[in-house]
């Protein structure tokens, strides 16, 4: 019997988070097949706190919950020390060198690990007790926050330790821990919102919600944050050998990526799940040109899993929007067509549909949390947990900008929509672009009233 967990009010196929384990661990050949994927695939996700997921119990996880007063006031020294300083981003160029054919020792790589690892997530947990209160007073944001500390104060006992085997051995445990008790961080916290929406009645989509600017800006950068504690944590743990390695990767980045190779994937994936819910699926033309070297393919150092991520959601909108517009001609629905352009310095995918298009005011929400054209049928409300709380878009663009890319859409009401995917043509130009507590951002976070407005509105009254 096929087992299901209750993510909001929908229930959802475990069997079937196909989607999911593609973003957290990238395309492989391994996951290929989805079907073979979907038996392979046992992720719990913990939503509500209504099912626990199954994590081997750690003997540092109890320390950031004692009654004890002095470790209470050394937790809280080191957070308040470690978000002081600033984290240091990274390059894709560096992580190649870092981790490629002269690869830099794996005890060096611990040493700059521990370090980055605690303040990035210091940062992190000091921007939570800075969200709105209306999110705080939410079981699941609760249970996130004590998840993060749990991993923070587990982190914190590698601070002074030598990286002999045995550390080694435990720094590796302690990575894996803690993926898994994060992986359900976004799914968790949209619950959260969700049951604050309903709670206070709120409309979380208006244009002059101030507590929308303030959701939206928090989960941006924790989002951001949790993309980048993910990338120094696969890294490592793929470069030195502790999970399974992809055949021609640098840990999670390959040198020269094959971007129609990728969008590709993530294409014939969005077909199966698309025939599952409609029994077809529209057809898809790819071209490229490679203006630097007109003879050769689309390639550049990128990560693979990340652009699978953008380009799935796209493909699975425009599929989506492609089918209910053409339901009369089913069997002559129109292609989704695909442009592929290398310059000098960026990649462009142009993602075309005709699929009608959205208007103009929907546009300016399509990246906005929480926002979703339900009651409308969702494509994939079955296969992937996040269909339907207006959470894809929003996070294909965090994984576009995470390497100072990024993700734009134009439509035209009546006819189909171009949505443009930016990524850095050029390692050293792609760099990680990470959150940073500060005053500012405390005070955008904690922002209770909208600006005083300067423009006229359409909601305006005639006198």
């Amino acid at each position: 019997m096929t087992r299901k967990i209750l993510l909001g009010n929908k229930c959802v196929s475990i069997n079937k988070l196909v989607h999911y384990h593609v973003c957290e661990h990238g395309p492989s050949k391994q996951f290929s097949n989805l079907n073979q994927t979907a038996q392979l695939t046992s992720w719990k996700i913990r939503t509500n706190l209504r099912e626990v997921r199954e994590v081997n119990p750690s003997p540092w996880l109890s320390r950031c919950f004692t009654n004890n007063s002095d470790d209470q006031k050394h937790l809280k020294e080191k957070l308040s020390h470690y978000s002081q300083l600033s984290p240091v981003p990274m390059s894709i160029a560096e992580f190649v060198e870092r981790g490629g054919k002269d690869k830099i020792p794996e005890e060096s790589s611990y040493n700059h690990l521990v370090g980055e690892v605690l303040v990035r997530l210091a940062h992190l947990i000091i921007e939570l007790q800075y969200l709105p209160q209306e999110i705080r007073e939410e079981d699941g944001f609760n249970y996130l926050y004590s998840e993060y500390m749990s991993s923070f104060s587990q982190v914190l006992q590698f601070e002074d330790k030598s990286p002999d085997p045995t550390t080694l051995r435990q720094w590796s445990k302690v990575l894996k821990d803690s993926k898994k008790r994060h992986a359900d961080v976004v799914p968790v916290m949209a619950s959260a919102c969700m049951n604050m929406k309903t709670k206070y009645g709120i409309k979380l989509d208006a244009e002059d919600c101030a507590l929308t600017r303030s959701i939206q800006y928090c989960l941006d950068r924790l989002y951001m944050s949790r993309i980048s504690l993910n990338m120094l944590t696969n890294q490592h743990l793929m470069v030195y050998g502790h999970v399974d390695t992809i055949e021609n990767q640098v840990g999670v980045i390959h040198p020269s990526t094959d971007i129609e190779s990728v969008v590709t994937h993530a294409y014939q994936n969005s077909k199966f799940l698309c025939e599952q819910c409609y029994l077809t699926s529209p057809d898809i033309h790819i071209t490229s040109q490679n203006s630097t070297s007109p003879t050769e393919r689309v390639a550049v150092p990128q990560v693979p899993s990340h652009i699978y991520h953008m380009v799935f959601e796209i493909m699975k909108n425009a599929m989506q929007a492609i089918i209910e517009k053409h339901i009369d001609q089913i069997d002559e629905v129109p292609a989704i067509k695909v442009f592929i352009c290398q310059s000098n310095t960026d990649v462009t995918i142009r993602v075309s549909d005709l699929g009608g298009g959205i208007s103009r005011d929907t546009t300016d929400k399509i990246f906005k949390y929480l926002y979703t054209t339900s009651p409308r049928a969702s494509l994939t409300s079955e296969t992937v947990p996040l269909s339907g709380l207006g959470y894809g878009l929003p996070l294909a663009r965090l994984y576009a900008r995470y390497f100072q890319g990024d993700i734009r859409v134009a439509s035209y009401e009546g006819h189909g929509t171009d949505v443009y995917v930016y990524l850095q043509a050029l390692a050293g130009d792609a760099v990680e672009r990470l959150p940073v507590w500060s005053p500012t951002s405390c005070s955008k976070m904690t922002a209770r009233s909208s600006p005083i407005p300067d423009w006229t509105s359409k909601s305006a009254n005639l006198r």
